[in-house]
């Protein structure tokens, strides 16, 4: 409980397989922040990254996570065509799951029971009892001494595509099946306040109903899919999740991209001729706000900053980071508004706003056609709309 006024910290992990790597740099973040929790809990591969990170392992995660490939996690065969894998796969599947041997062997080389027990942080799992589907939750007094290692598995063992693990005579399946973000647990284990890191994985996450202050991190971007280990993604994916923890705290702004704070006019700048080429734009094809309001919509940004006139940077910076995805910029590094927009800038030979002449008064012409072609990719209109925009301020 908490003493003094003092909250008691919770963090949660959730499932989410080779997406877990995320979770390492959002905990080195909350390090930078000290922001240490109390209590720590997880599910399937949360519960594998909490048992490193209440350990004291954080650098030890990054790097293992930056050095494992499928083989240091499943038991595949070596030397197979993607159709011969395939037909493994799906043979092995009917057979009950693949072998986690090699996950096991993992675990072995760093994992230290009685540091987990005797840690400050308070250390808690689920997992799923398969023949009931029951839910688990399991914090570190109620395991028995010895048989960590076998709870860990059965946590993370993501049934029907893992074997089920056996403890005592009942088999167990991945946690993430009945809680894949196990924040109840957490609430049970006496923290007072709650972050919980959602990766994207497969599994059931309950409603939140423990009333207690909670905050969510979670990516704009897609960390990949959940059983394709790769050091290189998962290195993306840890600086992902430092950058998101940052934002969370108000340490950088954006949406998709680490933003740092604005040492010059650019924003303004940009928001002002965004907003004038907008307006220019709608008075060709009235329709077009709408279509900007939909490329924010479907890649969950902020919506328009226009109607705001006592705040002209409101949400400038989300049409900015749209086009930046759009032209993939890389989004695992820190950015200033006007370092990104020239990133933007050196991503294209051909200029976007090409698609759209008559649209954004380049040249004259029938409007109807490229207005229908930007309701139609709402997101290639705010591309070119961007590049436009900075074309027009003749910034670099």
């Amino acid at each position: 409980m908490a003493q003094h006024g003092k909250p008691v910290r919770g963090l949660v992990l959730a499932g989410g397989g080779a997406k877990g790597s995320y979770q390492v740099g959002v905990y080195q973040a909350l390090q930078e922040l000290n922001w240490i929790p109390d209590v720590l809990t997880g599910a399937s591969v949360g519960s594998l990254n909490g048992a490193l990170l209440v350990m004291g392992k954080v650098e030890q995660a990054a790097e293992l996570w930056k050095s494992l490939d499928n083989h240091g996690v499943l038991e595949l065969p070596e030397g197979k065509t993607p159709e011969e894998l395939c037909d493994f796969l799906l043979d092995t599947l009917r057979a009950g799951g693949l072998n986690t041997e090699p996950l096991g062997e993992t675990i072995d080389k760093y994992l230290d029971e009685e540091a987990i027990r005797n840690s400050p942080i308070r250390y808690g799992l689920v997992m799923t009892e398969m023949n009931t589907l029951k839910s688990l939750q399991c914090p570190i007094d109620e395991i028995p001494r010895g048989k960590l290692k076998a709870y860990l598995l059965a946590s993370s063992a993501c049934f029907p595509a893992l074997r089920p693990i056996e403890i005592d005579g009942v088999k167990y399946i991945d946690g993430g099946w009945r809680d894949n973000m196990p924040l109840e647990l957490a609430a049970r284990m006496g923290a007072t306040e709650l972050i919980g890191v959602d990766v994207d994985g497969v599994g059931y996450i309950r409603p939140n109903n423990t009333g207690l202050p909670t905050r969510i991190i979670r990516s704009h971007w897609d960390l990949g899919p959940q059983f394709d280990f790769d050091g290189e993604r998962a290195a993306r994916n840890i600086t992902l999740g430092y950058l998101d923890t940052l934002r969370a705290f108000g340490r950088l702004g954006g949406t998709a991209y680490g933003m740092l704070p604005a040492q010059d006019s650019f924003l303004t700048d940009f928001a002002k001729e965004y907003h004038h080429q907008l307006e220019a734009a709608a008075l060709r094809a009235p329709t077009i706000t709408l279509t900007e309001n939909l490329a924010r919509q479907r890649k969950r940004y902020p919506q328009a900053f226009a109607k705001d006139p006592t705040a002209p940077t409101k949400g400038a910076l989300a049409p900015l980071e749209l086009a930046a995805e759009m032209m993939k910029v890389p989004c695992d590094m820190p950015y200033t508004p006007r370092l990104l927009a020239l990133t933007f800038l050196g991503q294209f030979d051909k200029d976007p706003a090409d698609r759209y002449k008559v649209l954004l008064g380049m040249e004259e012409g029938n409007v109807l056609g490229e207005a229908a072609m930007a309701g139609a990719v709402p997101e290639d209109f705010v591309t070119a709309l961007v590049s436009r925009t900075l074309s027009e301020m003749k910034f670099f």
